[in-house]
Parts: structure tokens; sequence; C-alpha cells
């Protein structure tokens, strides 16, 4: 049976991301007005749907949906390694202090380059997930959710659990998986790659050591919350409607 879950998770990621990123290009493009906020719904809808849904339907299959509140006893040996049990209190300040002073940071950074009339700089190229306008920061933000939810639940649960349950390596599991997680944001180019992998390895060890997904959840969301949403609204990349 987790054979059968982790070949139905990898053909959900595949036709996820089939063709050109599911035409996320046509987003830059000139369109009616409410276009590019119908392609945010679709990207949320898809999310849902071949992200959470294999992830609840496989933990079901293997009855396994404790899972989504407990640490799976498969990753014991790789969590004790990351520290477990850390105290999530102390994680969560970590994390929300290093998310913090890292939004000071860039903030600082991109309204220095604004003055000088220069684009925010990325570690790969993002620009067509934001938004383009400030009617369309609600659809932004609700993007920035449902990828912290549904892509944790995905790539650091159903993935991690399959592939140890399939191969008895639980290291394999979070390797191949942290390693699909980078190439999924292929097109932000190879810096975005690049970035990607190592914030799904910091999101990795944040879970392990904690025991709590959903503060890896957390953390997720308010990285992409501060590349979606603050920097370009410190950028001027927001119009008015």
């Amino acid at each position: 049976m987790a054979l059968i879950v982790l070949v139905l998770a990898l053909g959900a990621y595949g036709y996820f991301f089939k063709g050109n990123f599911g035409r996320l290009a046509q987003l830059t493009a000139a369109r009616p007005p409410g276009w590019r906020r119908r392609r945010y719904r679709i990207w949320i809808a898809k999310a849902a749907v071949l992200f959470a849904g294999p992830a609840v339907l496989g933990l079901a299959l293997l009855g396994r949906l404790e899972a989504l509140i407990v640490l799976p006893s498969e990753f014991g040996a790789l969590a004790a390694a990351a520290g477990y049990p850390l105290p999530i209190g102390l994680l969560v300040i970590e994390a929300l202090g290093g998310l913090a002073i890292g939004a000071l940071l860039g903030g600082g950074w991109t309204l220095w380059r604004r003055r000088r009339g220069k684009a925010p700089a990325m570690l790969g190229d993002f620009s067509l997930l934001l938004p383009r306008g400030r009617g369309e920061m609600l659809h932004a933000a609700g993007s920035a959710l449902a990828a912290g939810v549904t892509e944790e639940l995905y790539f650091r649960l159903l993935l991690p659990l399959t592939i140890a349950l399939v191969t008895g390596n639980a290291v394999l599991g979070f390797a191949v998986a942290t390693m699909l997680f980078g190439l999924a944001h292929r097109y932000q180019r190879w810096q975005g790659v690049a970035a990607t992998t190592a914030v799904g390895a910091v999101l990795a060890f944040v879970y392990l050591a904690s025991g709590a997904l959903w503060l890896a959840i957390l953390v997720h969301v308010l990285v992409d919350l501060n590349g979606l949403l603050l920097r370009p609204w410190l950028g001027g990349g927001l119009r008015g409607d």
C-alpha cells in the first residue's frame, strides 16, 4: 500500500507541474480585469487537490492519519539527530526572530534599491507570482497560506513517510522530498531552485526538531508572505486598482 500511495503522490506532483508550470507565465500577460485573480484561485485549488488531497487520502489509506499531529515513529532516529524534542516555545521564538530579522534586512535593502530606482533583488525570479496591484494582495496572501499548508503536508509529511515505509530509510525520504521541493520551483531559475531547496531543508529541520508540522506550516506561510507581499509593497510594486 505504501508503494501505491507513493506512486499516486508522485503522479500528482508530475501533473501539478506539467507543461509550462501550469501556464503560469500567462499571469504577466495583458488580460481582462480579474483574470489574474482567477489564476490565483486556480493555483490554490490545484494545490488543495494535488498536494493536500493526496496527503490526507494517502495517510488514510496507510491508516496513519495520526501523523498529522504526532511525529511518525519512522522519523524517530532522524528527529533525535535534529535535537527532538526541542522546546516548541524556543523554536517559535527563534523562527519568528529569524524571520523578523530577515524581513527587516530584506525590507531595508528593498527600500534602498527603490530610492535609487532599482527593482527589488531576488534569489531567483519569482516575479510571475507577485501581485501587480493592491486588489490582488488578498489573492497573493491566499496563495501563501495555501502553499504553506498544502506543500508542508506533501513535502514534509507524505513523501518522506511513504519513501521511508517503502525503503526503510527516513533520511532518503527527506532528501528526495527536499530535492523535489526545490525542483518544483524551477520556474525561478537555478538560483530559485537552490534557495528553495535550502528553505525546504530548514523546514524539514523545524518539523523534525519540534515534531510539530503546524510549526513548519507557520514558518512556510510567513516566508511566503514576506516574499509575496511585504517586499513588493516596500519596493513600490503594488499599484492601486
